[in-house]
């Protein structure tokens, strides 16, 4: 069984086969088979892990399971349960096992003899230490200013196989952030019961320091803070982002151009949606003028300063509340562990992407340059359509053992038209067998008390808890996402981590995809936007501007 919702946690939305094919294989092998292997659970190392159909990813739930069933129940969360299919989650409630009944002791010797740095207290430095080295890395291995055809193809598989070395270091610190996430909540149920677990976890992951992605926003809102002080930069944004963000990088002085470059400089590389056919902010700059016009007039969030002083309090009042009663001491202590584990990768877990998208950008470069090449070659009809081939035939073309030229360029665009197509079908959540052609899962069916209250009411897996009253706002583009309004719902199939400073305006968030450390989820607690995730055929279940109401603890939303 494939879940598409497993995926959504790494990959989201319409993925290109070249996206797929130069990302999936190190994706396995460094995610995955690799330590299965090192593990001693060779068989499971040998099975598929990511599959495209569609134009959309899944991950092998079936082999996920098995890798669950050699934990031991006590450790099973319900957060982690949740991410698989009905039909693979029920066993493992059902027959869960003690740490004496599963191989769990025998693997973690393996893993020991096998591995470096795995464990908790270790993996988060190697993290910092390998991302501290990624940009040095990259710039001495880019192609000099006219490159051979060799050169792009040693360029491609040098940063591939870097990313490898990337996600061999990220691979134990996201098993980390589900882990001590799902296990800080699972605690929080148990030893402060009275206390609201979905505004608590929030409070106690908001204003963490090291979020690449909250620095950024930060930055985003002083830039803002300068052009609010400038009537005539606020005149000229709200006729042409674009223009005010080329007259800025092509030079000036202004306290604002100067923040607006420096900005770019440190975070240029990150992408406006999860994928390599998609621009970078430094190729589109009117887009980041767009999230500072928008953050001008608009309400302020809370600053990072208040976000840090609300974790504090949070943190104070958790531990008073679990050191209560018998055997305060010891729960309190094995608490502000956990939690401190907590709080360290679930910074990694939003970093990751940020420095992912170092190498994604160095890959969507040299695609293009390479693509210019078969466009001249009449290898393809448009640099764009460089994203509907597959990697191996993108190197064979540039190593001269390619197909006809004509014959690849009708292949890109027939890849391209069927993906088109696939976008206007929403993709199962759950597919079974190992080919396209076969069935998807059938969907749970949920009992209502009436049609009526199945067409008023919608539910998902609330993630930032409040409740917001507002328009809807239908979100499937970054066009779209440009046009909200301030105290608008985005509704959306998922979001980027580029897109935080747009969603700060925004009232609620409601996403077909992700779940609670999805980056939507960590960016609507981090800024306290009510949100609810995993919600099925929302962009199509709600019209922009029809008034609804979001439950982002209860999970639900219904029509006001």
């Amino acid at each position: 069984m494939w879940s598409r919702r497993i995926a959504d946690e790494l990959w989201s939305g319409a993925v290109t086969p070249l996206s797929f094919t130069m990302l999936a294989e190190p994706m396995a092998e460094h995610l995955v088979h690799r330590h299965l292997e090192n593990a001693g659970l060779a068989a499971l190392a040998r099975e598929p892990v990511f599959r495209l159909s569609q134009g959309h990813v899944y991950v092998n739930a079936t082999l996920v399971a098995a890798v669950m069933a050699e934990i031991p129940s006590l450790f099973l969360s319900e957060g982690l349960l949740d991410l698989l299919p009905a039909a693979l989650r029920e066993p493992l409630r059902r027959d869960g096992r003690s740490a004496f009944s599963t191989s769990l002791p025998g693997i973690l010797l393996r893993l020991a003899l096998n591995e470096t740095g795995w464990l908790p207290w270790a993996r988060a430095d190697l993290f910092r230490a390998a991302t501290a080295r990624i940009r040095a890395d990259l710039a001495a291995w880019a192609p000099r200013d006219r490159p051979t055809d060799a050169d792009l193809v040693h360029a491609i598989d040098h940063v591939r196989t870097s990313l490898g070395a990337y996600l061999d270091i990220v691979s134990w610190g996201m098993i980390h952030a589900y882990v001590f996430f799902h296990l800080t909540v699972e605690l929080l149920a148990r030893w402060a019961p009275d206390l609201d677990a979905s505004a608590t976890v929030s409070e106690l992951t908001m204003g963490l320091d090291g979020i690449q992605t909250f620095e950024a926003h930060d930055e985003i809102v002083a830039c803002a803070a300068l052009a609010h002080a400038d009537r005539g930069l606020r005149e000229a944004m709200m006729r042409d982002p674009a223009a005010v963000a080329t007259a800025c990088l092509a030079g000036g002085g202004s306290a604002f151009a100067t923040a607006l470059r420096s900005l770019l400089d440190r975070h240029g590389h990150r992408f406006v949606a999860r994928d390599l056919s998609q621009p970078t902010w430094r190729e589109q700059p009117g887009m980041v003028v767009e999230m500072v016009r928008k953050l001008i007039d608009s309400d302020a969030r809370p600053s990072s300063a208040s976000r840090r002083a609300r974790r504090r309090d949070a943190v104070a009042r958790t531990l008073d509340r679990v050191g209560a009663g018998v055997g305060g001491t010891v729960k309190r202590l094995a608490f502000e562990r956990v939690l401190r584990w907590c709080e360290q990768y679930y910074v990694l877990r939003e970093n990751m992407r940020y420095h992912a998208d170092l190498f994604l950008a160095a890959l969507r470069f040299l695609a293009l340059v390479a693509a210019e090449r078969l466009v001249e070659a009449g290898a393809l009809s448009s640099r764009s359509d460089v994203f509907f081939l597959e990697v191996e035939e993108l190197r064979g073309q540039l190593s001269g053992r390619g197909v006809e030229p004509a014959a690849l360029a009708i292949r890109a665009a027939d890849r391209r038209q069927a993906q088109a197509n696939a976008a206007a079908v929403d993709p199962p959540e759950c597919l079974v067998g190992d080919l396209d052609g076969d069935a998807p899962s059938p969907r749970p069916v949920e009992v209502r008390a009436s049609r009526a209250d199945a067409e008023e009411m919608l539910s998902g897996i609330g993630v930032s808890p409040g409740v917001v009253t507002a328009r809807v706002r239908v979100v499937r583009s970054v066009e779209e996402l440009q046009a909200i309004e301030p105290g608008e719902i985005v509704v959306a199939t998922a979001t980027d981590p580029s897109w935080t400073s747009m969603l700060a305006v925004a009232g609620a968030l409601v996403l077909e995809m992700g779940g609670p450390l999805s980056h939507g989820a960590i960016v609507a607690r981090e800024l306290s936007i009510p949100a609810v995730v995993n919600v099925a055929d929302a962009t199509r279940a709600l019209v922009t501007g029809e008034l609804v109401v979001v439950d982002g603890s209860g999970g639900t939303i219904r029509r006001a």
